[in-house]
Parts: structure tokens; C-alpha cells; sequence
């Protein structure tokens, strides 16, 4: 098993809501979730106005390879309505890998680790408060 940091955020609908209704969705196409972040509300940024997002990261433990959770994480934010629309606009959920175990990765579909994780707080705060 190999431990990952993922991240959710959302900021449209009830993102509370969202996020239950994603961890039995996590669990059972990724792994079993040990420790969930405190919920964090954040600013949106980019050059779209729009509501404050609400975001959390998770520690999951997973048999898959990061490339089969990329994909179950892309079915997660499918079957909550996410439709990528445009850069940094807002959505019902979004699922960032952002560490899987010690794995580097530099392919064009998935880079490991997350490489603008360490400029969010939305992503900083939560991490940090689990790890």
C-alpha cells in the first residue's frame, strides 16, 4: 500500500455535501481515507470572479498506481458534475494528487509531486495540519 496526499476544493453548490459525498466515492475506486484535514475556506484567485472555495486534503492509503488514481479521481469530479469549462474557474469539486509516496513523475498527463503545491495555502494549511 502506498500512502498519497489528496486534495479537494469546490466552490459550487454545497461544497460540504460534495466532499461526504466524494469520501465513500474515494474509498471505494482509490482507498481507504486515515486522516481527513479540517474543512479550509479560501479566496478563489485567477482572473475569474467567483465565490470563496472551500478545500481540504486527505492521506489515502492505495494499491493503485498514480495513474489509475488519476483516473478514478477525473470519474469522482465526472460523476459530481465537474465540467472544465475554463482555467481556474469554479467548479463542484476538484481532486488533485498532490504527493504519492516518494514517486517523481514528469509526464505530460500527471506530475508528482504536485508542482504549484507548495504557492497554495489552500493546499499548504490543510497538508500540514494532517502531515
Amino acid at each position: 500500500m502506498t500512502q498519497l496526499f489528496l486534495s479537494l476544493g469546490g466552490n459550487l453548490g454545497n461544497t460540504r455535501e460534495i466532499f461526504e459525498g466524494a469520501y465513500p466515492l474515494i474509498e471505494k475506486k482509490i482507498g481507504k481515507i486515515s486522516v481527513y484535514s479540517s474543512i479550509y475556506q479560501t479566496q478563489a484567485w485567477g482572473p475569474i470572479p467567483q465565490a470563496d472555495f472551500l478545500n481540504q486534503v486527505l492521506l489515502v492509503s492505495t494499491s493503485l498506481n498514480p495513474q489509475a488514481c488519476l483516473t478514478e479521481m477525473l470519474a469522482i469530479e465526472k460523476e459530481f458534475g465537474r465540467e472544465r469549462k475554463e482555467r481556474w474557474g469554479p467548479r463542484t469539486i476538484d481532486l488533485d494528487l498532490i504527493q504519492y509516496g516518494s514517486i517523481l513523475s514528469y509526464s505530460d498527463e500527471l506530475l508528482l509531486p504536485h508542482p504549484r503545491a507548495h504557492e497554495r495555502r489552500f493546499v499548504i494549511e490543510p497538508w500540514h495540519e494532517i502531515d
